[in-house]
Formats: C-alpha cells, sequence, structure tokens
C-alpha cells in the first residue's frame, strides 16, 4: 500500500487544518466589525439619518464583497 492509502486526511473542521480550510475568514470578521461600528457611529453621531448615509456608502463595498464570493475569491 502507499502512502495515500494509509495516511489519515485531516478533515476542514479539525483545529490544525482551520487556516487551510477558510483562508478568508478573518477578512469577512473584519468586514463585518468595520460595518456594525461604522452604523454604530453613524447612529450616535447623526441618529438615523447616520445610519442611512453610512447604509449608501456601504452598498459599493457589499457589492464588490459579493462579487468576490460569487467568483470564489
Amino acid at each position: 500500500m502507499s502512502d495515500a492509502n494509509t495516511t489519515p486526511l485531516s478533515l476542514p473542521g479539525e483545529k490544525h487544518n482551520r487556516d487551510m480550510a477558510n483562508p478568508g475568514e478573518m477578512g469577512a470578521f473584519l468586514l463585518a466589525f468595520v460595518i456594525v461600528a461604522a452604523l454604530a457611529t453613524g447612529f450616535l453621531l447623526k441618529g438615523l439619518a447616520g445610519v442611512g448615509l453610512v447604509m449608501v456608502m456601504i452598498v459599493p463595498v457589499i457589492y464588490v464583497a459579493l462579487v468576490l464570493i460569487s467568483v470564489g475569491r
């Protein structure tokens, strides 16, 4: 038997294989944090109008994120 048949493969959910399973995970969490922080800041500074302005400014960012997700990056 060759090593390919006897060596167990690591699963995507295992601790030591986490980075290889989803390398963009930290980027996604960072993007989510920035969006939530911007919405909270807009609400605290300008109320609902600030939230509306932040949402309008975030539309291109979300659009690019969706395009990148759809092409698999």
